[in-house]
């Protein structure tokens, strides 16, 4: 979920302490994860900022949208941009899920073991998935291997 089209500035990395504090502030937010190109340090003039939460005690898909509105709006005002990508990790589907976990920094932690307890599980159910989702597609359409 994306609010608008306002470009990163080019001081963002100097931001996200910021952003931290928004995130970890929220008593909702369980653990939050920088990914994508800021996390692996590659900005260009298209880059956006990917942010992933795990949300506590969420009470369905309207709970999680006015959570996800609220940090939104408190994230464009503190990183002088609306290009925030936000992943709700709670419902977010596992290859995203595990590409994210791949390749993130840890902005909040609030609940340590719950979070290398929720990444194992996700890591182990992708793989397993893959390896389904190899055979399947080797079969269907003879790629891999």
């Amino acid at each position: 979920m994306r609010l608008g089209n306002k470009p990163i500035p080019e001081n963002i990395m100097g931001l996200i302490p910021k952003a931290q504090k928004i995130l970890d502030e929220n008593p909702k937010v369980i653990f939050a994860y920088l990914f994508g190109g800021l996390a692996r340090g590659r900005i260009t003039p298209i880059s956006d900022v990917d942010i992933a939460v795990y949300l506590k005690d969420v009470k369905g898909e309207e709970d999680i949208f006015d959570i996800k509105l609220e940090l939104l709006t408190s994230l464009s005002e503190v990183l002088n941009t609306e290009e925030i990508d936000l992943v709700v990790l709670n419902t977010a589907p596992l290859p995203l899920k595990a590409r994210i976990i791949q390749n993130k920094q840890v902005l909040v932690d609030k609940d340590p073991n719950f979070r290398y307890s929720f990444e194992s599980l996700t890591l182990r159910k992708y793989f397993d998935f893959s390896i389904k989702e190899k055979a399947i597609l080797y079969r269907r359409f003879g790629i891999g291997r």
